[in-house]
This record gives C-alpha cells, structure tokens and sequence, in this order.
C-alpha cells in the first residue's frame, strides 16, 4: 500500500494542515515571552490545530456530530503518529521562531 515511511507519513498531512501549523506556530512564537511558555503555547496551538476543522465544518452547516467525527478522524487517519508528529513539528517550529525572535529582535 505504501512504498516507503515518507509516503504514508506525507499521506498524513494535506497542504491545509501544513498552513495551519506554519501560521499557528507563527502565532504561537510571537505572542511567547519567555522560554518556560514553549509547551503551553505548543499544547495550545496543538488543541486549536484538532478543534479548528470541527468549528470550520460547522460554520459551513454541517451539522456537529459530523463535523466532530471528521476532526477526530482527521488526527486518526493514520494512527497516533501522526498526532505524535503534529505536537513535535509545533514543539519544533514554535522553538525555532522564538529562538530567532530573540537571537535578531530587539530585546
């Protein structure tokens, strides 16, 4: 079914949810002062990156239980790697912004 990890790894995430996490690690890295806010802030943008969709298909009018069931499916397509990915590439993201706010901003 799949040639190799890339593959169903790459499967895992569409072009949506790679702009969701660039703009919610964006955010997420802007509005962080200091160091021990870097989990918070990616357990935050983690929880607005799953609910987004559900809000998202609502206000379209599908009714809510089958907009929940797609945003639950959404994080489970292809098991708990790829939530697992999602939290680290915002853990990452997140830590590489604000690391290079405070290396080149002013302080």
């Amino acid at each position: 079914m799949y040639d190799t990890w890339g593959d169903r790894l790459a499967s895992g995430f569409t072009l949506f949810d790679w702009w969701l996490i660039i703009v919610l690690s964006l955010v997420a890295a802007l509005i962080m002062r200091k160091w021990p806010q870097w989990p918070a802030a990616a357990a935050i943008a983690f929880f607005v990156d799953a609910a987004a969709p559900f809000f998202y298909r609502w206000a379209m009018g599908i009714p809510p239980d089958f907009a929940f069931d797609f945003a639950v499916s959404r994080l489970d397509e292809r098991g708990g790697i790829i939530v697992l990915l999602r939290l680290t590439f915002y853990m990452v993201l997140i830590g590489g912004i604000y690391w290079t706010k405070r290396r080149y901003g002013r302080n």
